[in-house]
């Protein structure tokens, strides 16, 4: 009988080794791919940008040359409080092609970085343009939930990536880019080509309404679908609708994630820039 009884608790420490293994394997398994996330996560680990509006004219060097920002520009940046000379620094969200090309400079297609002496009086903390998005470096991907996954799958193993992108500037410009043989994000759908955008427009104006933003200009923009308007104050309007469905997608040492979005109708896809403050999960 103790024979019996003994088998019979090995027997199930055994089936107990097997279910627990099986347990793990199906969640290794779940863990790795592509699955739906919160809004909640991404306001969680979404990088907040900060915002500065230049208050005079400033002139610094770049490049070997002088350049002159003009009052009333926008850019994104931070100011680093810890260091000895305290400095503006650009961020992420890059100004536009137009400014590029009013400061004469000699590649208006590479980034603009603009770092300067801390000087309050020259500029000064403002809340996040209404025209902006909320986390990401307010580039949007063309295509959808299957783009996201296929770009993530391959991350930097392959560079192949044929998607067009929108960008909005720090500086309130849209600027489509359409695809011309080299990816336009890298396999971390970071921005990476330097190129002259396919068409640009100035914001004239905003409103955002629940998860809509509708941004109004007077030109049309190329490449993208807009609504023509029959008033006399604004022309075009480009509605960029938040479906607040992000996704995640687990790789085997590293994760990406994407919000996605309408943009006149057409299905694109963001990464929300993670916070410094918020590790990898």
């Amino acid at each position: 009988m103790k024979k019996v009884t003994g088998l019979i608790a090995v027997f199930s420490f055994s089936l107990f080794l097997i279910l627990v293994f099986s347990s793990n394997k199906l969640a290794l398994a779940k863990e790795i791919g592509l699955h739906r996330v919160t809004s909640g996560y991404i306001n969680k680990i979404g990088e907040h940008h900060q915002y500065y509006r230049f208050n005079q004219n400033t002139t610094f060097k770049y490049g070997g040359k002088k350049v002159t920002l003009p009052k009333g520009t926008i850019v994104n940046g931070e100011v680093d409080l810890g260091s000895t000379n305290k400095v503006l620094m650009s961020g992420w969200v890059g100004v536009s092609y137009a400014l590029k090309k009013k400061l004469n400079l000699k590649e208006p297609t590479k980034e603009f970085g603009v770092y300067l002496s801390y000087s309050p009086k020259k500029y000064t903390l403002v809340k996040r343009p209404a025209y902006t998005l909320s986390y990401g470096n307010n580039i949007l991907y063309s295509g959808g939930v299957s783009a996201f996954k296929d770009r993530a799958v391959k991350y930097y193993h392959d560079s192949s990536f044929t998607s067009n992108a929108l960008r909005i500037t720090s500086d309130g410009y849209l600027e489509f880019y359409k695809y011309d043989q080299t990816p336009l994000g890298d396999g971390g759908l970071e921005w990476r080509y330097a190129q002259k955008p396919s068409s640009y427009v100035k914001i004239s104006h905003v409103l955002n309404k629940g998860s809509k933003k509708y941004l109004y200009f007077h030109r049309r923009l190329s490449g993208v679908k807009t609504t023509r308007l029959s008033g006399d104050r604004y022309r075009y309007r480009l509605t960029i609708n938040n479906l607040h469905t992000p996704y995640k997608y687990t790789g085997k040492s590293y994760d990406m994630v994407a919000s996605f979005f309408t943009v006149g109708g057409i299905k694109y896809f963001e990464a929300p820039a993670r916070s410094n403050n918020y590790g990898a999960d």
